[in-house]
């Protein structure tokens, strides 16, 4: 299958949506779309149930992303009154210079938060994003567990690197891990398909995806096809991992977003055994 540039990719969403295929909805600016969720987990804590987390993904400070639309994320992401803050990974672009935006934009989250990097990270400064996240205060896992007190009892967050630089390595992130509650985060969400082998309940947070970022429904079955990704956004179940794929916050190659608004995850953890549905996305 032949590469579509990005100027032909633009063209044919422009003529989908003239075409009444669908009604396009732009997001250029400042704005957030908070997302709603609740989740049951199995082997939850009593304790936890309820348990607030707030994700943000693929935030790519830089030119193509507002910063107002960062500050409004995190904005969101703390008016939820979270009890724990997930950040899976991009929050760089393309050049080391985002290393001081990431300073600069990416502070104020009020609950305790945790991150993994994603292939961007990797490729610019993978030294340098973990220190800016560091310099927050944010936990910063590298095929890592690290094990909170939330509520009262032991919560424990898995991070496991990114598949798409071949940096995952989830039996590393797992080791010595705290039986109980747990949460796994991880850039790429084909991530699900490594971890579903361990055949055991798990939910899993991504992003990666942008959710298509420039989304036009005709072209992207073909789309997932050029990218190998299958899960673009929202809950699925693969094996026995519920996995929720976020469709960012940032941009990157084209400072444009269509049918794919930015997305701030509010997801409230229940306790209890996992009804069989079908995969959303």
């Amino acid at each position: 299958m032949a590469r579509l540039t990005r100027r032909q990719f633009l063209l044919g969403a422009a003529a989908t949506a003239a075409a009444g295929v669908a009604v396009p909805t732009l997001a250029s600016g400042g704005e957030v779309t908070p997302e709603s969720h609740e989740i049951v987990v199995p082997d939850l804590d009593p304790a936890h149930d309820g348990l607030r987390i707030a994700q943000l993904s693929d935030l790519h400070v830089g030119p193509l992303t507002p910063v107002e639309r960062i500050r409004a994320a995190i904005d969101e992401a703390n008016r939820f009154r979270p009890d724990l803050v997930a950040l899976t990974g991009d929050y760089l672009s393309r050049d080391t210079g985002g290393v001081s935006l990431m300073r600069e934009q990416l502070g104020g989250l009020e609950a305790p938060t945790v991150a993994t990097l994603g292939n961007h990270d990797r490729w610019v400064d993978p030294r340098g994003a973990g220190a800016a996240l560091e310099h927050h205060g944010y936990g910063f896992l590298e095929n890592q567990n690290t094990t909170l007190m939330l509520r009262g009892a032991p919560f424990t967050v898995i991070g496991i690197d990114d598949l798409r630089t071949y940096s995952a390595d989830p039996p590393k992130a797992m080791k010595g891990a705290s039986a109980g509650s747990r949460l796994y985060l991880a850039h790429v969400p084909r991530t699900a398909d490594l971890l579903a082998n361990w055949g055991k309940p798990m939910l899993l947070l991504s992003g990666h995806t942008h959710g298509g970022q420039v989304n036009v429904p005709i072209l992207m079955p073909a789309l997932r096809w050029m990218a190998r990704e299958p899960y673009s956004q929202g809950l699925y179940e693969v094996g026995k991992v519920q996995l929720y794929v976020n469709r960012g916050v940032g941009n990157v190659g084209v400072a444009l977003r269509l049918n794919a608004p930015p997305e701030v995850s509010l997801l409230t953890l229940r306790s209890g055994a996992v009804v069989g549905k079908e995969a959303a996305g």
